[in-house]
């Protein structure tokens, strides 16, 4: 139901099987690569020109885990800094437990705590733990301990890639009336708070307030709804590249904006998180797909 191997990019990977779904994960970030429901195909995009390396290099698509923070740093706090969306999905993850919980569900726990390589970065200690259910549903629990003697804030997001059939036909339910900062403003602004279902036309990228709700996905052209129910979280994304944004990633095709949408569960803004010694915050997320 378990086996570990040499992945993309010679990159270590755990591969779940049972009667309920499969997924893939790879120790590099504790990145989820595939999820696949029985019945179902991926619920997971995946670029086909995605870099699998042990040089930094995140992997894109999947579910990357942004930690701890969310776009750019701040270089005068973190002069080391030279990645976006933080640092650990560019760290090597250990497999700490698995579990049978019978013939349909299997858990995975994964973790990573600080380094040298990390303190050089970022100067504090932690202790980042990734548990994952593997069944019908995707369930995943990122748990942040303040392991040190120092306060801390973070910010995080699990960032994940939906495959879909066409985004120009998708439709995004949860964020009816949410105020959003939006960071691919068009001409003319889109209407500010968001007024029903989120629809994409053009580069999308907005981030998402006081949305602690679930979110929906629906698919006419691959015939599902994808449930997104989480906990731990006040904030949210959408972002899709559009077209000229595509064409200028190396690690992203020209058109596979057409087949992805990211509806992201975050705590970034008002809602980042901070921890005195000992404390601890878990953000839960559970995927769910249901056919149309």
């Amino acid at each position: 139901m378990i086996t570990l191997v040499t992945g993309r990019g010679n990159l270590p990977e755990i591969h779940v099987q049972n009667s309920a779904a499969r997924c893939e994960i790879s120790l590099m970030g504790a990145h989820i690569l595939s999820f696949v429901p029985a019945g179902h195909r991926d619920v997971m995009f995946l670029s086909e020109k995605s870099e699998y390396s042990q040089t930094g290099k995140a992997i894109r698509g999947g579910i990357p885990v942004c930690w701890p923070w969310f776009g750019g740093a701040d270089k005068a706090k973190y002069p080391n800094a030279t990645t976006s969306h933080g640092f650990i999905r560019q760290f090597m993850w250990k497999l700490v437990d698995w579990k049978d919980n019978g013939a349909d569900s299997t858990t995975v726990t994964l973790a990573v705590e600080d380094s040298e390589a990390s303190r050089a970065i970022w100067p504090y200690a932690f202790n980042l733990t990734m548990t994952i259910v593997v069944g019908s549903t995707l369930q995943l629990a990122l748990e942040t301990v303040n392991t040190g003697d120092t306060e801390f804030t973070y910010a995080q997001a699990l960032h994940t890639y939906y495959a879909i059939g066409d985004c120009r036909q998708v439709s995004v339910n949860g964020f009816d009336g949410c105020k959003f900062i939006d960071k691919a403003p068009a001409n003319p602004p889109a209407a500010n708070p968001q007024p029903g279902d989120v629809t994409i036309t053009a580069e999308t990228d907005r981030v998402y307030l006081k949305c602690p709700g679930s979110a929906v996905i629906t698919d006419p052209v691959m015939g599902r709804k994808i449930v997104i129910d989480k906990e731990g979280s006040d904030t949210g994304v959408v972002w899709n590249p559009w077209i000229k944004k595509s064409q200028n990633m190396p690690d992203f095709g020209d058109l596979e904006y057409f087949n992805m949408i990211c509806v992201e569960n975050c705590n970034v803004d008002y809602d980042s998180k901070t921890l005195k010694p000992g404390e601890s915050h878990t953000l839960r997320v559970k995927i769910s797909v249901e056919k149309l």
